[in-house]
């Protein structure tokens, strides 16, 4: 079978003029040509590096393998595996990390998003950390996957992680090396709860162990999070917010600074109720969808004793061509994937006068922006740091019919 044979890499030494999205260092060759660069660290505008580029037809991308010229600014790591290890892209940031993640932020909307209302960055508070996290267990090690790789970074320790689950990770090894817990390859999840205290682990086939002083213990129940007056519980490795004291502070403070209206919130693609729980008060009544069946389950457990109804449907499917009257709030927090086209069609058509994309991934929020465009008008946007340490940030719209 015909192979397209690899394009050898070039080696280069270049500066980098700005960073673009997805943390990427843009730099370019003397013809003028364009370079996107990927680094295992922090890159800063006016860095010089040692590069590895492959050229495409019109542009090249590479690889930062070494600083030539690091910028003053930059700061040890708080991570001894910061090089090497795929759970990070920003160490070495210091107390720049924020702004060098807004420029990102501001390259995108000048390409994707140039008519986009002013926006707010809200950057994440210094002791934001991670309540969840995956590890991988090779029958020998424990630990992170290395950047661009499926080969194991072993890890003791996570400083990313809250140090709840930061401690239990020598502990989940032990026990593992012991055959305490099942010993075969595959991927672990250990979360923990808010405030950060007790640990659980799920192996991939979904059983759940909790750490208790003297170890591991199957485990049932749920991991419960006390957010403000709110207690929201979902099961171990379900989806819920990656630092969700951040989280909840951070879209309280967005959500309640909007004019949002008071009739009934569709919560579509609601989870256990995050959303439900931090606006429902504001509301006369709620209606959450969620795909996911145990995720809907325990959002009636959060959610009781609310005028809330809670429906197992994918919400595209189940929305009807005009959802809402005026008065009505359209909430929509998808997958990283963003909306469904039949969403947005359907969207198109709805009754509500007001709507709020939330999205985990820059890109997809631009690209729906646009396809709700021929209705919606974008006229509030906010922007969080919540996956600090990442290039990741959520985007967060407000939309009228325009």
């Amino acid at each position: 079978m015909y192979r397209k044979p690899e394009v050898p890499a070039v080696k280069s030494v270049l500066t980098i003029e700005r960073l673009a999205w997805g943390g990427k260092g843009v730099a370019r060759a003397e013809d003028g040509r364009l370079i996107l660069l990927s680094a295992p660290l922090a890159l800063f505008p006016g860095e010089q590096v040692e590069t590895e580029i492959r050229w495409k037809p019109r542009h090249g991308e590479g690889d930062v393998k070494a600083w030539v010229r690091s910028d003053r600014r930059r700061a040890a790591s708080g991570c001894p595996v910061a090089r090497t290890c795929g759970g990070c892209d920003l160490w070495e940031g210091g107390r720049e990390t924020s702004e060098l993640k807004r420029s990102m932020v501001v390259d995108l909307f000048a390409r994707a998003l140039p008519d986009a209302p002013e926006w707010r960055w809200l950057e994440a508070p210094e002791d934001a950390r991670r309540h969840r996290i995956q590890l991988h267990w090779t029958g020998r090690d424990l630990g992170f996957h290395r950047r661009g790789s499926h080969s194991l970074v072993p890890v003791t320790a996570c400083p990313a992680a809250t140090p709840a689950l930061s401690a239990a990770i020598p502990r989940m090894k032990e026990a593992l090396e012991a055959r305490i817990l099942p010993t075969r390859p595959q991927r672990w999840e250990l979360v923990t709860g808010t405030p950060a205290g007790d640990v659980w682990a799920q192996d991939e086939g979904g059983r759940t162990w909790r750490l208790e002083p003297d170890g591991w213990h199957p485990a049932q129940g749920g991991v419960v999070h006390r957010l403000g007056e709110a207690v929201l519980a979902h099961r171990p490795g379900g989806f819920f917010q990656v630092c969700p004291p951040w989280a909840w502070q951070a879209f309280g403070e967005i959500l309640r600074a909007w004019p949002l209206p008071g009739g009934t919130l569709f919560d579509l693609y609601g989870g256990v109720g995050f959303f439900t729980a931090l606006l429902g008060s504001r509301f006369q009544r709620s209606v959450l969808v969620e795909f996911d069946g145990p995720a809907v389950e325990w959002a009636r457990r959060n959610l009781e004793g609310t005028p809330t109804e809670c429906v197992a449907a994918d919400a595209a499917e189940w929305a009807p061509e005009s959802l809402g009257v005026p008065g009505d709030l359209i909430l929509l927090d998808p997958p990283r994937t963003g909306l469904d086209p039949a969403m947005c069609e359907k969207l198109h058509t709805a009754g509500a006068d007001d709507l709020v994309l939330v999205g985990c991934d820059g890109a997809m929020f631009c690209r729906d922006v646009a396809r709700l465009a021929p209705v919606w008008k974008l006229v509030d946007l906010a922007v969080v740091d919540l996956f600090p340490l990442t290039t990741h940030v959520e985007c967060v719209g407000r939309f009228r019919k325009g």
